[in-house]
């Protein structure tokens, strides 16, 4: 199979060509919002396929019925833990388990919300059940399949799309003005959504009623050619023209000419050969005799193939034997080729349609990014995540003196004039400041006083969710020119050093450090990651360099959500961590501090040393995360 390596060096959004139309006589008219926009990609053999964009009206009814899907999921898990916590009281009454139970379905929850939209058109093929029903796909601009990692960031800047919320505003707004309909989750992601072509059979073969044409294609092109334009020629060009071609025309055609030399004969003959052309073409429903003829002669190759396609789209490639799979390759091939020459040939509208229906889903199912395993996913998280943390040095490294660095300051103003910690330190949490002593002297930690022990598992759920949602809204703020990531570090910052001041005034760092650092080292570090990955994101809007910013913001969107899913998986880690190892009785104060020490001890060389061998330096941009996926073999 031909690879895509020519192609991938060409930016994604410049592999596609917006089909609006234009002024130049004989072409479509130029598309408005309201009208159908066409997309056209040219595949990985230089083969031009063409998907009708999906409009708002379609994407929003999608929308209504997985929006209805998605509540009722919502319901179906609150409503199992419901049960599963009355059938408990009569079993071992409400007590621990009952706080696993809660812990779950939060959990449950949270997954129900933030994963339906990325986990069904990640890995089902770009359709959720409302898009499937309304015959909807979201694929790649370039024409490629949706990847996982683009299913990721489409839907997590959803949560922008969706502004003002409930409303959808930003998103609709979006899809009804922009030419290729793409909402800033789709511009982020490099996607678009396309309406499914119904499935065509070929063609129906008929004997013509019509005598059979006279002249072969390249003869009537001439003629066609003289009979429109030879009025405007002047008169001595076009006798001679005309001469030339009535000799020429009755070498070929003896008996169909006679010996008069006029525009007249000429024109007879143009009429009658287009008359016998449009007879034969209307009659076998397959356009010219030349693509009437490629239809005879290919059509139980291509009825194999739409065999092999039905077969294949039940449950992908890897469901078919090898044979029939290097079959596949093989007749995508043929059968691309044949749409090239349907098209050289003038075939009718149908037998395109057929055609270029079947290489489409042909495309989709070849180019599929191959199925992960466990074992990509931890070369991913242990050598390509860090690797790439350490590539983008200057987005995480700003991202770290955005979070620190109002920290510091706002440590340094309170402990040097004390009064402003009531203008920056919530209530709560100086209350919390001022009784520090007094829990100390009854052995509370600060984390006890917070978390009782049966309620850990509830409270790990709970911060854990939270901790992702933070870095999510992180993520996508930087969309917003990253003002939306610096607001969200400078924030944080600031309620870390003010509470940090709160307890040094009250001579209670211990205390609150005690609880803090077994988990703060990952949850800090994951946050200011997090803020480098949305700094990084909306670097392409600001530095695009020699790339349009479209097309920057594909590419580093794909670096940003690969350091996002390294720092979900520390924030797990960290979650865990703080609700059941930050709040516990068992451990000592100086115990926790020496936990966060050896957390520190593990992350740190994690980032700075993981994958520095010689197969990531020479290739750095080898991470499982790619926008277009290599093809099958």
């Amino acid at each position: 199979m031909e690879t895509t390596r020519a192609r991938e060096t060409r930016p994604p959004a410049r592999q596609a060509r917006q089909d609006e139309g234009g002024d130049r006589p004989g072409s479509a008219p130029r598309s408005t919002p309201l009208s159908d926009r066409q997309l056209h990609i040219d595949t990985p053999e230089q083969v031009p396929v063409g998907y009708a964009l999906a409009g708002p009206g379609s994407r929003f009814a999608a929308f209504l019925i997985d929006a209805l899907l998605l509540t009722l999921s919502l319901v179906a898990v609150g409503t199992s833990a419901l049960l599963t916590l009355v059938a408990m009281v009569g079993w071992a009454g409400i007590g621990r388990p009952a706080n696993w139970i809660i812990a779950a379905a939060m959990i449950g929850l949270f997954v129900v919300v933030w994963g339906y939209f990325i986990l069904f058109e990640g890995l089902r093929g770009g359709q959720t059940p409302g898009k499937r029903w309304m015959g909807l796909r979201v694929i790649h601009a370039s024409g490629f399949p949706l990847t996982l990692p683009g299913a990721v960031i489409r839907n997590l800047v959803r949560i922008l799309d969706l502004q003002p919320f409930p409303t959808g505003l930003v998103g609709g707004s979006f899809i009804l003005f922009h030419p290729r309909a793409q909402r800033p989750g789709d511009l982020a992601a490099g996607t678009v959504v396309i309406r499914e072509r119904p499935a065509g059979a070929l063609p129906e073969e008929r004997e013509a009623d019509g005598a059979a044409p006279v002249l072969d294609e390249p003869a009537y092109q001439v003629l066609r050619s003289w009979a429109l334009q030879h009025k405007a020629l002047e008169r001595k060009a076009r006798i001679r023209i005309m001469r030339r071609l009535h000799a020429e025309f009755r070498q070929r055609l003896p008996g169909i000419l006679g010996d008069d030399a006029s525009e007249g004969a000429l024109l007879e003959l143009y009429a009658s050969e287009s008359g016998r052309r449009a007879a034969t073409g209307i009659d076998t429903g397959s356009g010219t005799p030349a693509a009437a003829s490629l239809l005879r002669r290919q059509r139980p190759r291509w009825e194999r193939w739409r065999a092999l396609l039905d077969r294949a789209g039940r449950g992908g490639l890897p469901g078919l034997p090898e044979p029939e799979v290097s079959e596949f390759a093989s007749l995508y091939r043929e059968v691309t080729a044949d749409l090239a020459r349907a098209r050289t040939y003038r075939a009718s509208p149908a037998l395109l349609s057929s055609l270029e229906e079947s290489v489409g889903r042909g495309h989709n199912l070849l180019y599929a990014a191959p199925p992960r395993s466990t074992r990509k996913a931890w070369k991913w998280f242990s050598r390509d995540v860090p690797a790439l943390i350490r590539r983008r040095w200057a987005p995480v490294g700003i991202a770290t003196l955005l979070f620190f660095g109002p920290a510091l300051a706002t440590f340094v103003a309170v402990a040097v004039e004390p009064d402003r910690v009531e203008q920056l330190v919530p209530a709560g949490m100086l209350d919390r400041a001022r009784q520090a002593e007094s829990l100390r002297a009854e052995g509370i930690g600060y984390g006890e006083a917070l978390i009782a022990e049966g309620d850990m598992p509830v409270a790990a759920a709970g911060i854990l969710t939270n901790n992702v949602q933070v870095t999510f809204l992180a993520f996508v703020g930087g969309m917003l020119l990253g003002a939306g990531t610096v607001l969200i570090l400078v924030l944080n910052g600031v309620m870390l050093g003010g509470v940090a001041a709160a307890f040094f005034l009250e001579g209670q760092s211990l205390h609150l450090w005690g609880f803090v650092l077994p988990h703060g080292v990952l949850e800090l570090s994951a946050i200011c990651i997090a803020g480098g990955a949305g700094l990084w994101l909306g670097s392409a809007l600001l530095l695009p360099g020699r790339r349009t910013r479209g097309d920057a913001l594909v590419e580093r969107g794909i670096e940003a959500v690969s350091m996002l899913g390294g720092v979900v998986v520390m924030l797990v880690v960290a979650g865990i961590i703080e609700g059941f190892i930050s709040p516990s009785p068992a451990f000592s104060e100086s115990a926790k501090v020496a936990f966060g020490i050896f957390t520190g001890l593990v992350l740190f060389p994690w980032i700075l040393l993981s994958g520095r061998d010689p197969e990531v330096r020479e290739v750095p941009d080898a991470l499982p995360l790619r926008s277009e996926p290599a093809p099958r073999p």
